[in-house]
């Protein structure tokens, strides 16, 4: 990771390591932006902008003058992101006003205070895309700034990957268990209705379904409404 000072390089190596037990996404996203300020002289702020499924979202900042200069890149369809994110390549911008790539979004971005831009592509593996989005107001980024932000990507590209996959695999594991809940509701819903009615298994989820229907209720909250107050839920049903 040649230019990275030592410290940056151990807290980058941590974060593309870690055990995201305590690390949430939006955790892992903020450490990534904030570490790219710390790490790439030149740079002001930064973020991290994510393209999934033709949509560009800014997902972290290290401050809001990002989220303005991304929405003006979003807005106007044109900047150094969407172009990283679109070759798969680092975009510079050394000056703003001799820029001529795109003239709607620079004169957006010098409004800003924006003198110089650099977009580093982050590689996710899953088919997903990303961008660092760095900005600065006081100096233009060099090519020395691109190589130690094309060091930079490998460990946050691991990192946020990372992430991505612990909150997809917790994402999964909450609706497991909300699919499980609503079984044993539902269960302990039909057990009632048999009950009650002396019917089957199938003649009490019959019922029940019916009773969903009827009241343009959903089915759990159906047979958890039961479950809670069976005399008041069936009856008037």
């Amino acid at each position: 990771m040649d230019g990275l000072s030592e410290a940056i390089g151990e807290e980058l190596a941590e974060l593309a390591g870690l055990v995201l037990v305590n690390e949430t996404l939006g955790t892992t996203l903020q450490r990534v932006a904030d570490l790219a300020v710390r790490a790439i002289p030149a740079c002001d702020a930064a973020g991290v902008s994510f393209s999934e499924q033709g949509r560009v979202e800014t997902a972290a900042v290290s401050g809001p003058l990002v989220t303005r200069v991304d929405e003006h890149q979003y807005a106007t369809g044109q900047g150094p992101c969407l172009e990283t994110l679109s070759t798969g390549e680092p975009t510079r911008s050394p000056s703003m006003g001799a820029e001529t790539r795109w003239p709607a979004f620079t004169l957006l971005a010098a409004a800003e205070g924006v003198i110089s831009a650099l977009s580093i592509p982050l590689v996710f593996g899953d088919g997903s895309a990303g961008a660092l989005n760095l900005y600065s107001r006081v100096e233009s980024f060099t090519e020395h700034d691109q190589e130690i932000g094309l060091g930079f990507a490998a460990p946050a590209s691991a990192a946020v990957a990372n992430a991505r996959a612990y909150a997809k695999a917790q994402e999964l594991i909450e609706q497991l268990e909300q699919a499980l809940q609503s079984r044993d509701v539902i269960g302990q819903a039909k057990g009632i209705i048999r009950a009650r009615q002396g019917c089957s298994d199938v003649e009490a989820f019959d019922l029940l379904r019916s009773i969903s229907q009827h009241r343009n209720v959903k089915l759990r909250d159906i047979a958890q409404a039961i479950v809670d107050s069976p005399d008041t839920a069936l009856d008037s049903g």
